[in-house]
Order: structure tokens, then sequence, then C-alpha cells
């Protein structure tokens, strides 16, 4: 008989080791542990065997008590960062203005290292919700209104594509549990939004395959198909790349399948719901995965 707390098929995905943190931070197993002892930086839970075990909450502050330890922060003031878990309104701001000025200066360098401490800091959710989101609209704005943004919005496009390619690299591996598909319709180039939601799962320990823009629809199905996901989100930003015939062919040949990002609006009630915005997805994808990836 099971007491209801022990993890079910996909909740598995979300408990590492502490070799496996150790590997994914670059820091020592010893090191883990006395951060554990003396800060309170320790394990979820333990496995039958006293194994530690760390989810995605802890596996996030250990990454932003390494960043912080690396930068020349004290550990024991670091750790009551850490712990303290404030990312205020004016902190955003803060980091908001440095990567708006980085991506106008098309200073690639300062940019990496920015969004890189970033994400390894505070975790994907948080940099896109609280400061990057708020970045690409400051820029739209500009575009609107007749300013040159071009250069800043391509630099800073690529530059948080190439950081959270980095951040799912240092990531343990998933499980091998049917993974969410994650693919844009064949005509449409700004595929960023579906690349953090990716990143965002992987950092809960989902299975995730992103297949990035501008991808023939015929190599969608046959990926879908193959790969028998747990869920399929198709993703379209403008109502000129919205591709209804494609999401039809998944629904016909029984893909889980969903439209995903506003340029499904114009489709109307053809596809059904249209999810847009990181919580939408990420209430649909849980019930599909078995996990509640919001708590």
């Amino acid at each position: 008989m099971t007491t209801g707390l022990e993890p079910r098929g996909t909740e598995r995905a979300s408990w590492w080791t502490t070799g496996q943190i150790a590997t994914a931070l670059g820091v020592s197993p010893v090191l883990l542990r006395a951060w554990d002892s003396r800060y309170g930086l320790g394990p979820a839970r333990r496995g039958p065997g006293g194994q530690r075990l760390y989810g995605p909450r802890e596996l996030q502050r250990l990454r932003r008590m390494s960043v912080l330890v690396n930068q020349g922060v004290r550990a024991g003031t670091a750790a009551g960062l850490v712990l303290s878990e404030a990312v205020t309104p004016a902190w955003s701001r803060l980091r908001a203005d440095e990567i708006d000025r980085a991506a106008a200066a098309v200073d690639l360098h300062a940019l990496a290292g920015l969004l890189d401490e970033l994400l390894a800091g505070h975790g994907t959710i948080a940099a896109w919700v609280d400061v990057l989101a708020p970045v690409l609209r400051r820029q739209g704005e500009r575009w609107q209104a007749g300013e040159s943004a071009f250069a800043a919005e391509w630099a800073l496009a690529g530059a948080v594509s190439a950081a959270l390619e980095r951040q799912v690299a240092r990531l343990p591996p998933p499980p091998r549990d049917p993974p969410v598909l994650l693919a844009c319709c064949a005509a449409e180039r700004h595929p960023l939004p579906l690349q953090v939601l990716a990143a965002v799962l992987r950092e809960a320990g989902v299975p995730v395959v992103f297949l990035g823009e501008m991808v023939a629809p015929g190599v969608v199905v046959r990926t879908a198909v193959r790969l028998d996901p747990a869920l399929v989100l198709l993703w379209s930003m403008t109502p000129y790349t919205a591709d209804a015939p494609l999401l039809a062919e998944l629904a016909c040949r029984e893909v889980p399948v969903r439209a995903a990002g506003p340029g499904w609006y114009p489709v109307g009630g053809r596809v059904g719901p249209v999810l847009d915005g990181l919580p939408a997805a990420l209430r649909v994808i849980s019930s599909h995965v078995g996990r509640d990836l919001l708590g």
C-alpha cells in the first residue's frame, strides 16, 4: 500500500541525486553537503535508502548560491539572499535597464554575462516574466513609435536564445517519459517564447522536444507520430503564420495537440481554445504530464 507521497510516473522527473546536482552546477558533492549542514540549502526529501533527493526549487536555490559565491559574495551572505528569494520590482527594473542598454549597444559579450547570471540566479520563469518580456515589449513600443530598434531586438533575441541553450545544457537529464513536443508553424520566425517554455519544462524535469522555427509541416507530423508525445503545442506568433490544416492533421492522427500563441486568434473556433501566455500553457501541460508545474 502506498501513502500517496511516493512519486508517480512523470513525478520522478523532478527529483535529482546529489551527484547529478553537483555535475549540473560544477561543484563537489562535499560542498553541497556543507551548504546543507551550515545554511539549510539541502535536499527536499530522502529516498528509501536515505538517498538525498533534490527538487526543482532546491536546484534553483543551489544554482543561485553557486552564482553568488562565484561572484565573490561570502557564502553565509549568499545563503541569506538565496533563502529570502526576493525578486523586487526595483531589482527587476534595474536588471531590465542593464539588459536593455547592452542590447541597444549590441554588446553581445555583456548580454551573455547578464543573461547567464539572470537565468542561473532566478530561473527562466522569473527571468522571462519580470525582466526579459518587459524589455522586449519596450523595444516593440520603440519600433511602433518609429525608432530604429531592429539591431537591439536582434541582439537581445539571439542572446536570450543562446543563454537558454546554455541553461538547459547544465541541467540533469530528464527521464525517458513521453515528451512534450513544441513546434512552430512552418512560416513562423519568432520562436523565442516557445523556447522559453521549453527551458521552463526542462527546469521542472519534464522531457521536451523543441523543433524550433520554420520546420516543414510534414516533419512536424512525422515527428509527432514517431514520438507519441504527451502533448504537442503548435506555435504561431502572428496571424500570417497560423497553420490550421497542420493542426487538423495532427488531431486526425489522434495526436494530442493545442494551438498556442496570439497568431491563432483570428482563426477562431476552428482550432479550439488558444493557449496564450506562459501560465496558460503550463496549466494545460500539467494536466497532460500529471504534475502541477505552476505550484
